[in-house]
């Protein structure tokens, strides 16, 4: 039998449209208003294109642990209007930033972050309801695992947790990334030694277009993000967790990431 779950490196704990919780926002009606317009995404994996910043978004945080906290305070010092949402919003109003529960924080957003333990997340995102993350943008950065008498181990070892949202919520357009690291590179990549790669995976190249944007917001330049291609290659991303861990041990630190380095150009 598994032990029970600890908290992930990667993942945190945790109505109307454009009321309730964010109200009105720094940018009124603001949002993804006709003043934003990427460059068309390219087809396929590659560099993510159009990955510039975006205006003040409303961005519901699903998750209120060390990855949702540290993401939720990020965006919101780079303009955008953010939420955390938990299951027991009462008890967590000593973090500095809005706190709602599940539902009203994924309601009144625009782009939904899914920082929850990933074995627990789809019953999570349930909690929200379906209605509420149709069409939206749903950024997906848990990594689902148990820790066993043998070690950590997966619990999406065949079919990722980004494919299972998906197919859960398939009106959602959902994004796989940031899955590789710990909070402290996610926020400030620059506080690495050098450049290193974020991923990402989806089905739908404007929602990759978008989570590209808000990479940036962090620090991410757009020649540091990587399109790997649809939801399917998520799997990649989480079972990376294995090689973290491994490498966490070597180095004695969960703060690095990795850089991918294509061939010399002859």
């Amino acid at each position: 039998m598994p032990r029970t779950a600890r908290r992930s490196p990667w993942s945190g704990r945790g109505d109307r449209r454009g009321a309730g919780a964010y109200g009105t926002g720094p940018y009124g009606t603001g949002g993804l208003g006709p003043a934003w317009s990427p460059a068309g995404p390219r087809d396929g994996s590659g560099p993510v294109a159009g990955a510039t910043t975006v205006p003040g978004m409303r961005i519901g945080v699903i998750g209120t642990g060390n990855v949702g906290r540290a993401l939720a305070k990020a965006w919101a010092a780079a303009g955008h209007d953010v939420v955390l949402g938990s299951r027991d919003p009462g008890a967590r109003k000593e973090l500095g930033l809005p706190v709602a529960g599940v539902r009203q924080a994924a309601a009144g957003a625009e782009v939904v972050v899914n920082a929850t333990p990933g074995a627990d997340s789809v019953a999570l995102l349930r909690a929200a309801g379906a209605d509420v993350l149709d069409g939206k943008v749903l950024v997906d950065i848990a990594v689902g695992y148990t820790v066993e008498d043998h070690g950590f181990a997966l619990t999406h070892t065949d079919v990722s947790l980004g494919e299972e949202i998906q197919q859960a919520f398939p009106a959602a357009r959902v994004v796989k990334t940031l899955s590789t690291m710990d909070s402290s590179a996610m926020v400030a990549p620059d506080g690495l030694a050098e450049e290193s790669t974020v991923f990402l995976s989806g089905d739908d190249p404007a929602a990759k277009t978008v989570t590209g944007a808000l990479l940036t917001d962090l620090g991410w330049s757009p020649s540091s993000q990587l399109d790997l291609g649809t939801i399917d290659t998520a799997r990649g991303q989480e079972h990376f967790a294995l090689l973290f861990v491994a490498l966490m041990g070597a180095l004695g630190t969960h703060t690095f990431n990795v850089r991918v380095v294509p061939p010399a150009q002859r």
